[in-house]
């Protein structure tokens, strides 16, 4: 009986994956959407469909391929489905890296992929949100994958990996944690080898570096011809420095920098010396999980912001890891060290710098309800933002009665708002936040000035003081409609 139960675990379990994912990630198609980073994505995406140049005419402070994503997607519904299938595509690449990696065995192989299908997907982690890290798994894994296979890659797999991890760069910068982990995990393995081919090597870390670099460099390049080359330098790239570190400013600084940073930078610099010194005693696939680990520990740590999606960048290493429970080995605590080791770091990451928790129960509880007739949807919205079916109705009214070429601008962090609501923001700031953090009081009055639009949006949960804005609104606007809290004002002339 079980040897036939082991048989058909072999034969459907991948459909058992499918439907495994298919149960965390259905929620995502149905939740309200009120998500301030995605709202963000769909506004500037909008903004581009539009014709507007992103950075240039309306800002965000990540690069540009999330954008170009909610640019094809159009509206929040589409943006969902595309990234549920991109979800799943992503799960099938990590299933052929994790392939790769354990070659025949099977349950470290299905291990692994259910590991990653649960770690990447739940809600604890905002897995089901369509975060740039979430989407930038797929090309990280990919790259991987490609160079892992095959035991002597080709020039062009090594430049295709490198096009991979940038891309995923060009998610968010982290990525490239990811693109120096793989060339540290190639610099290693050369010295395995009893003649070094120094020559060799230096073409594929030419072809690596290059693949790296041309994405990017034709992202300057559009941007240049757009005017716009310097909005996208310091929005996308030298603006992420003090915007990543300005949750750390309280932490001990050494040399202008944090000194946790530092401390992480060491650990994981000590880490691959002794990766280094132990090539010959431990296999390709140990050292793969430990350095992959290692830099994307480091990378989603950067700012020490708590939010628990900056997590799903160790996902893959930390699920591969699982599979050396079953590898053969005379020692069992050398089978087992690597994968508790790593889950005890993630897990002391995760509870010891505070990062913010979503439970889970609430959230799957919450969805099947509403699926199976138990609850509205207004009372299923509300378990997610108790403003959220106000959101909804501001947007409706806004539909109603603002033109649909009348820019609008809202004091608060609704960026949702905007592509709800299919209107534009006046000036090049989205969300309160970002005029606060990166400075933009006068350039917002400049262009409330010269533009006045028809209707402004104050959400009083925003209390950080513009009084050059509050003042100007008393003088030139008049009060028209609540909707919940948010206050409508309607321009006098």
């Amino acid at each position: 009986m079980a040897n036939q139960v082991i048989k058909l675990t072999k034969k459907y379990w991948l459909f058992l994956v499918f439907g495994f994912f298919v149960i965390l990630r259905l929620p995502s198609l149905f939740e309200p959407f009120t998500y301030g980073d995605e709202g963000i994505y769909l506004a500037l995406g909008q903004a581009a469909r539009k014709g507007l140049v992103c950075y240039r005419d309306i800002h965000d402070n990540k690069p540009s391929m999330i954008y170009l994503i909610a640019a094809l997607a159009g509206n929040f519904s589409n943006y969902r489905l595309l990234f549920f299938f991109w979800s799943l595509v992503t799960t099938f690449v990590f299933y052929q890296l994790s392939q790769a990696v354990f070659k025949k065995n099977f349950f470290a192989i299905m291990t692994t992929t259910f590991a990653f299908v649960f770690l990447s997907n739940i809600h604890t982690f905002e897995g089901n949100v369509a975060n740039a890290e979430n989407f930038m798994l797929l090309p990280t894994i990919a790259a991987f994958w490609l160079i892992y296979r095959l035991k002597n890659p080709p020039l062009k797999i090594w430049f295709t990996s490198g096009v991979f991890l940038s891309l995923a760069t060009l998610f968010k910068i982290p990525a490239a944690f990811d693109f120096a982990a793989l060339l540290m995990f190639f610099l290693i393995t050369l010295f395995d080898q009893k003649e070094k081919k120094y020559l060799l090597y230096a073409k594929r870390s030419f072809c690596l570096i290059t693949g790296f670099l041309f994405p990017i460099l034709i992202t300057f390049l559009y941007y240049a011809s757009q005017n716009g080359l310097k909005e996208y330098l310091v929005a996308a790239f030298l603006q992420n420095l003090p915007y990543l570190s300005s949750w750390s400013t309280s932490q001990p600084q050494t040399g202008g920098l944090p000194l946790f940073l530092l401390m992480r930078g060491l650990v994981t610099f000590l880490l691959v010396i002794i990766i280094f010194i132990l090539r010959k005693r431990i296999s390709l696939a140990i050292r793969l999980v430990l350095i992959w680990f290692a830099f994307s520990w480091f990378a989603s740590l950067l700012s020490l912001r708590p939010y628990p999606h900056y997590l799903i960048q160790i996902m893959p290493a930390l699920s591969l890891s699982f599979g050396f429970f079953f590898i053969k080995s005379k020692k069992e605590f050398k089978k087992i060290f690597i994968p508790i080791t790593l889950l005890i770091i993630f897990v002391l990451t995760f509870k010891g710098l505070y990062f913010w928790s979503y439970p889970n129960q609430p959230y799957y509880f919450n969805f099947y309800q509403y699926a199976l007739g138990q609850k509205n949807q207004e009372a299923y919205f509300n378990d997610f933002d108790g403003r959220a079916n106000d959101i909804y109705q501001v947007a409706s009214y806004l539909q109603s009665h603002n033109h649909v070429k009348e820019k609008i601008f809202i004091w608060g962090n609704l960026p949702s708002l905007y592509p709800l609501a299919r209107r534009s923001p006046v000036g090049r700031y989205t969300v309160a936040y970002h005029i606060i953090d990166f400075d933009g009081y006068q350039e917002t009055m400049e262009v409330l000035q010269a533009q006045k639009p028809q209707y402004i949006i104050v959400d009083p949960q925003e209390e950080r003081p513009f009084p050059e804005f509050f003042s100007w609104l008393e003088q030139n606007y008049a009060l028209e409609k609540k909707i919940g809290v948010f206050q409508f004002y309607h321009r006098l002339f």
